[in-house]
């Protein structure tokens, strides 16, 4: 063990006595043993140029200190010596004058001169303590090092670190915190010097056997010293929180994932706020496929544990890269069960607005991620929803889900005639240009046509209005369906995490700003920014996505928007969203710039459904045969195939199929993008569904009466036979 304490002379009376004696005289203006001087001797030379008796005081006192200030000592083993440089420790003890010699070596740091003392097993060094002056100003130095340090300025704080330790050589707080700055700037060899000082200065210092039990492991892959130096530190400290997470992470990557995981747990219970173990735990379980397990312990570290300083955020940063990895893998096991929650609202708002629901694909000009298009809005007697054509299917629930339940609240709305429909028309469109005719010139003035500058400023006031209107209800709807479809939740992170990265990329692209009205991009970094603040929200500390907005001149904007969705937000009843939009834009001065109309009820079909092939049950079973030939296909083709693209296929026939697949036709008009270069049959489709269904959700009822052909196709398929 090493560790600085007072060394006692053996005269303890005989030195008390003697600084007593100086300090006396110093307080009379003579120094011991001195002649008497003249007054103008006595305090500062030649008469008229004195400095006075109070300096003449603190300058002598401060040159007798040397002469009688208390010496310090450290104890270290003779074996930590050889460790402390990285050997082993001989098996035969060396004689004193060597272990002098790597004591003179390892403990130059100290104040010159020391003196030491060797026993059978342990070594006692001795030296001078630095005096209350140099203490006082490394102290000083060392809190100003710290706060450099918790605002990320590591070279100011190592600079001033350096500073306290040249002051005061045995600050171990100092010392040990100079090496965590270094490892952040990547010096691990100077941190590695560091620590191993402290150590010297006490062997049982268990915060610096951690930091070093890092070092070896995450710079130099050395598991053995590293799990020596967190064993060291759990000597020291049983409950040591850090050492616990750090032999975790050891256990982890040696593949002992159980013992990994009751280590994190330990070191968890041992400090709960800690971030690091809740990480490392979350890490074992996504490493071992257990995907639910990761996603609980990255809850409790975004929303129980603190980030100390911004040597804290790292692990916060990897966590929501983790967590956004866990939630894609989610998304994609969890598709099937999330599949037939969306099939399930949409028969629900179906039964409520009193319409069929059809969904497509399609390529929108903007970055939309779907839109819903009401029958009564339109003419129609069905409702159609896009959906992006190049999302994957997991993400199309989510979208759908979004859009099913805009027509839930208009539907609601409708019911108690409250529905209202938002618009733009000439007289608003007359107030937005003239607010905006400064900027129209400007932009002219940097050599843009005229008309083609009024062309482009009225597009993006009609995008401004549709997400002044979107934006409040968008938000409504996420908070729903959080609420509501669990199954859902890892689609949900995934597709609005997409659209929140793609609206910043969009808004921070500096030619789109240069042609943007200011009023216009200000009013939509603002709604930008505030379903950032509203995500962050619901996804309780997953994401970080407001911090993109929080040096923008809007960010004030954006927090009153949120602020003003939270408090009324509980109180919304069907139809009160549409006040909520009025309250967005007053906020944001653009009341002026849409008007709304009444719901006119009842509305004329102008244009019917066109959607093919209705149940039929006595058409398939003429259709049996070939019926069986489909399924026996389907199964040659799965048997090979991997479980994730035989779901890609079922997937992608079942979001065709929502419209109708004409099954009657032995035409083949259909493709499939998961089965490029092939043309196939409706009843060849709703075989290749029914046969992918069977394989990856067999408990899951498909409505189609498939059952026999499939049976027999697949006793043809077990004995081998071709079934032509």
């Amino acid at each position: 063990m090493a560790e600085v304490t007072p060394f006692h002379f053996r005269s303890a009376e005989l030195v008390k006595d003697q600084v007593s004696a100086h300090v006396l005289t110093i307080l009379r203006g003579q120094p011991p043993e001195a002649k008497p001087r003249s007054d103008s001797e006595k305090w500062g030379g030649t008469a008229g140029n004195g400095r006075g008796i109070h300096e003449e005081f603190n300058r002598r006192l401060g040159l007798q200190w040397a002469w009688f200030r208390q010496m310090l000592s450290v104890t270290i083993t003779i074996a930590d010596l050889f460790e402390f440089e990285g050997k082993l420790p001989p098996a035969e003890r060396p004689d004193d004058a060597a272990i002098g010699v790597m004591v003179e070596r390892q403990f130059r740091f100290l104040p010159q001169p020391i003196s030491v003392h060797v026993g059978p097993k342990e070594v006692t060094i001795s030296f001078s303590e630095e005096s209350p002056t140099a203490k006082e100003e490394a102290a000083r130095l060392a809190s100003r090092a710290s706060k450099r340090a918790a605002e990320g300025n590591y070279s100011k704080a190592i600079s001033a670190w350096k500073r306290a330790l040249e002051l005061q050589p045995t600050l171990r707080g100092a010392r040990l915190e100079l090496a965590m700055a270094l490892v952040e700037r990547g010096d691990t060899d100077g941190a590695k010097n560091q620590l191993i000082e402290v150590l010297r200065l006490n062997a049982r210092d268990h915060r610096a056997c951690v930091v070093l039990g890092n070092l070896y492991v995450q710079s130099e892959n050395d598991l053995a010293t590293g799990e020596r130096f967190f064993r060291r530190a759990l000597d020291s400290s049983p409950n040591d929180s850090w050492a616990m997470n750090g032999l975790a992470a050891i256990a982890a990557r040696r593949g002992q994932m159980d013992d990994a995981i009751n280590l994190f747990e330990k070191a968890i219970a041992a400090n709960p706020e800690l971030p690091n173990p809740h990480h490392g735990l979350a890490l074992t379980y996504y490493r071992m496929d257990h995907l639910e397990q990761a996603e609980a312990a990255l809850d409790v570290l975004f929303t129980k544990t603190k980030a100390q300083d911004v040597r804290s955020m790292p692990v916060f940063i990897n966590g929501r890269a983790l967590y956004a990895d866990i939630e894609k893998a989610l998304a994609q096991k969890q598709h099937p069960d999330a599949f037939k929650a969306v099939e399930n609202l949409r028969a629900e708002a179906e039964r409520l607005s009193g319409y069929p629901v059809r969904v497509e694909e399609g390529d929108f000009k903007d970055k939309i991620g779907a839109i819903i298009q009401m029958a009564w809005k339109h003419g129609r007697d069905y409702h159609l929803i896009r959906c992006r054509k190049s999302y994957p299917p997991h993400l199309l629930t989510h979208l759908t889900a979004h859009e099913l339940t805009h027509l839930r609240l208009e539907s609601e709305a409708r019911k108690i005639g409250k529905n209202r429909l938002f618009t733009t028309n000439t007289a608003t469109e007359q107030v937005a240009m003239e607010r905006m005719q400064g900027d129209i010139r400007r932009i002219q003035r940097l050599g843009y046509p005229g008309d083609s500058v009024q062309g482009l400023v009225k597009s993006l006031f009609v995008g401004l209005a549709g997400c002044l209107y979107n934006c409040p209800l968008d938000m409504l709807i996420e908070a729903e369906l959080r609420e509501t479809m669990p199954v859902l939740h890892a689609a949900q992170f995934e597709s609005v995490l997409l659209m929140a990265t793609e609206a910043w990329d969009a808004t921070s692209q500096r030619d789109i700003r240069q042609v943007t009205p200011p009023m216009i991009f200000r009013a939509s970094l603002a709604m930008n920014g505030a379903v950032a603040l509203f995500l962050d929200h619901l996804f309780r500390g997953a994401t970080d996505l407001a911090s993109r907005y929080q040096k923008l001149e809007a960010f004030g904007l954006s927090q009153r928007l949120f602020q003003h969705w939270q408090s009324r937000q509980p109180q919304l009843g069907p139809g009160d969203e549409y006040a909520l939009v009025d309250e967005f834009a007053d906020i944001l001065g653009v009341r002026e710039w849409f008007a709304w109309k009444p719901d006119p009820g009842p509305h004329q079909v102008t244009e019917s459904s066109s959607q093919e092939g209705a149940t039929n049950a006595g058409l398939l079973k003429e259709k049996y045969p070939a019926a069986v030939r489909h399924c026996l296909d389907a199964l040659k083709r799965y048997d090979k195939m991997p479980v994730e693209k035989v779901q890609e296929i079922a997937f992608e026939v079942a979001v065709l199929g929502r419209n109708g697949l004409d099954y009657a036709s032995p035409e083949p008009k259909y493709t499939l993008k998961s089965l490029p270069d092939e043309q196939f049959t409706g009843l060849h489709l709703m075989c290749l569904m029914y046969a992918g269904f069977k394989r990856i959700a067999p408990e899951q009822d498909m409505g189609m009466d498939l059952n026999e052909p499939f049976l027999t196709a697949l006793e043809l398929f077990q004995k081998g036979e071709s079934g032509s």
